[in-house]
């Protein structure tokens, strides 16, 4: 399917297509939620390039446990290039982790990807006492941190590869 193709459809073809392709990618182990996929996706992501177990979507504190043993929070912000630095990640509302992976994707790509240890999110990040939690902004992950993105990168890729369940790996 082409953006010409989307561009003659319905909104109505096109709200069904988005939740056709939704379930497709959940029923591929892919996704594990109906929320917007590039969260779930970078999640997924990052358990290949962590060679880890995603821990289930009620798990407090952290996304999936590497194979190293270390709890990795992961969070992603789709971009564009002008989204502006001053944009943050979702909010972090405990530390229980030992890493935040920040991944930032362009175009369907990883662009992107920090480690941060929770001292650096303390240190970095803006406590909001409304909602008792942490935010970070894109521009702090820009300039500090450390740089995991071709390890992500090929994580990407080779999930974008996936084209049917019995390629998953199993690490949902």
């Amino acid at each position: 399917m082409t953006n010409s193709d989307l561009k003659s459809m319905s909104v109505g073809a096109l709200i069904d297509t988005y939740s056709g392709i939704l379930d497709e990618l959940r029923n591929r182990g892919l996704i594990r939620t109906r929320n917007a996929p590039v969260g779930d996706l970078a999640e997924y992501a990052a358990s290949i390039a962590y060679e880890g177990r995603l821990e289930k979507n009620s798990a407090k504190s952290y996304d999936l446990l590497a194979g190293d043993g270390r709890r990795v929070q992961v969070k992603v912000r789709n971009v564009v290039p002008s989204t502006s630095p001053s944009q943050t990640f979702s909010a972090i509302r405990s530390d229980g982790y030992d890493v935040c992976l920040f991944v930032l994707v362009t175009d369907n790509r990883v662009t992107l990807a920090k480690e941060w240890l929770t001292e650096d999110v303390k240190i970095h990040g803006r406590f909001q006492a409304h909602t008792n939690s942490v935010t970070v902004r894109v521009g702090k992950v820009l300039v500090i941190g450390t740089d995991v993105t071709p390890m992500l990168q090929s994580a990407w890729t080779d999930m974008r590869g996936i084209v049917a369940t019995a390629d998953v790996k199993g690490v949902l």
